[in-house]
């Protein structure tokens, strides 16, 4: 083991031990507000679908196309910012993705037809998919094993809460103004996370990780012994020292077991060859991704996030217009899915605490399941009663676990493989969940109704997290360096428990 690997390991080590100070919670704050212009903008489209489609007189199928446009996009985005991501950094991305979508949103306002607005839907995507994955992939490198979950479902339930922000500026648009301004205007707001430019470049870091992947050992440094001063923690220069800092500083016995059992851990790693040798891991190539052992866990993670992702842009994007079928209003049918986003928010602040606690799988398993439920319920259900438990139950299950599905993506890789790995399973599962069932939904109405289309999704969701459930890769309460590296994971809770007796 050389000084400099022992050096960067004992970084991660005292990354690790970071509690959510105010230097942390600022982090998490900027990519929370990155993820709420997000949400803005990828929900614009289903906020103001019935009212374009009436304004411009629109068939089934370019309401589909029109849907699937934007998702198309942000596939289509996906392709080179993985690369780029691993590459240039994740703060690069994050920035230049935003002016990206901002830009191209704007120029929505001013498009004079279906032609023109579809194309500038699907070029917003490109900077839509560049920023979209980064938050949690950000967290996920950041944030310490005992809060990556919690602090990705946090910022998550920001994002899920944050797409009744553009239902409620089409309905004071709707209201507001007649003709084309009803939805152009929400276009014009579309550009304001511009002004998250600025403060981003200030003040969002690079990802720790991206930095020890590049050789970057001073900023990383730097940026520790600041997180660390903020926290009140002394600068530790060894393992020994670390372990030492941990059992007089812990106030709680249990808190220094899992720091010592951290520590082991990392001291451990380091003679993985994955983990140890840097300049290796950083030549590690994509077609890695299809190879064992990643090639498995690959094709389960994408399966369960396809699920999950197809039943948040049907809810997203078709909500009002399958709720105008259960008899709704157009305005209530745009604030009750609104509703349901904001419900969901909720939800993604409970599974991502209830991960750290019990595992990924069981908090997957059971919240689909419930999820399941209320889309039974939402197909035969008629009264507003109803229809409210269906869409909690769908909303707060459903797309309230997506922080569990996405962190469990980001958790099966190696740091310099884990942009193109969490872009690649990003990409496929919203080509599948995204652009083909949004593109379908309107033709699978048409032909089975809305009964057909809620009961084919609560079968398709449980089929899809099935294959995770059984072969899936249980990644928490480990670090990330743990969890995607090539070595079989142990049950770090009962050893844990062994080293507090």
């Amino acid at each position: 083991m050389t000084h400099l690997a022992q050096d960067r390991e004992v970084l991660l080590a005292r990354l690790e031990r970071l509690p959510l100070t105010k230097g942390v919670l600022g982090i998490i704050g900027l990519l929370s507000l990155v993820w709420v212009a997000e949400a803005f903008d990828i929900g614009l489209v289903g906020s103001v679908l019935t009212t374009v489609s009436g304004f411009m007189h629109l068939s089934h199928n370019q309401v589909g196309l029109l849907g699937a446009g934007s998702t198309a996009g942000v596939v289509l985005g996906m392709v080179p910012s993985g690369y780029l991501a691993d590459r240039w950094g994740r703060r690069r991305v994050v920035i230049w993705g935003i002016v990206w979508f901002s830009v191209f949103t704007l120029t929505g306002a001013i498009a004079g037809g279906f032609g023109s607005l579809l194309t500038v839907r699907v070029l917003a995507g490109f900077g839509e998919g560049a920023v979209l994955p980064l938050p949690y992939l950000y967290l996920a490198e950041f944030v310490g094993t005992r809060y990556r979950a919690l602090s990705v479902g946090g910022s998550n339930g920001i994002l899920t809460s944050a797409y009744l922000l553009p239902n409620l500026a089409a309905v004071w648009a709707l209201q507001s103004f007649s003709g084309g301004w009803a939805w152009r205007t929400p276009f014009l707001l579309g550009g304001l996370p511009l002004l998250l430019v600025l403060p981003l470049a200030r003040y969002l870091p690079e990802s720790p990780r991206f930095l020890l992947c590049q050789d970057r050992f001073i900023e990383v440094q730097t940026l520790v012994e600041s997180l660390e001063r903020s926290a009140g923690l002394p600068k530790v220069a060894s393992f020994s020292h670390l372990r030492e800092s941990s059992r007089r500083e812990s106030t709680r016995e249990e808190q220094a077991a899992f720091l010592s059992g951290r520590i082991r851990e990392n001291e451990e790693a380091i003679t993985h060859h994955d983990l140890a040798n840097f300049s290796v891991v950083q030549r590690i190539s994509l077609a890695r991704l299809v190879r064992a052992p990643y090639g498995l866990r690959t094709l389960v993670v994408a399966m369960q996030l396809t699920g999950t992702l197809m039943l948040f842009y049907v809810l997203q994007v078709f909500g009002p217009t399958l709720l105008l079928s259960k008899g709704l209003s157009n305005g209530s049918a745009i604030l009750y899915t609104g509703f349901m986003m904001a419900v969901a928010g909720v939800g993604s602040v409970m599974t991502g605490y209830l991960s750290d606690r019990i595992g990924r799988k069981w908090v997957l398993g059971g919240s689909l399941s419930l999820a399941s439920l209320g889309c039974l319920f939402m197909a035969t259900g008629q009264q507003s009663g109803t229809l409210l438990l269906a869409g909690g139950l769908a909303s707060f299950f459903g797309l309230g676990v997506l922080p569990v599905a996405k962190l469990s993506v980001a958790e099966q890789y190696p740091t310099a493989l884990r942009g193109r790995g969490v872009y690649v399973n990003e990409m496929s599962a919203r080509l599948v969940g995204g652009v083909f069932s949004l593109y379908f939904v309107p033709l699978l109405l048409q032909g089975v109704g809305s009964r057909g289309l809620f009961a084919g999704m609560a079968a398709t969701v449980i089929l899809l997290s099935v294959p995770y459930l059984l072969w899936g890769r249980e990644t928490y309460n480990v670090t990330m360096e743990q969890s995607g590296s090539i070595q079989p994971l142990r049950n770090t809770r009962r050893e844990t428990a062994t080293s507090r007796g």
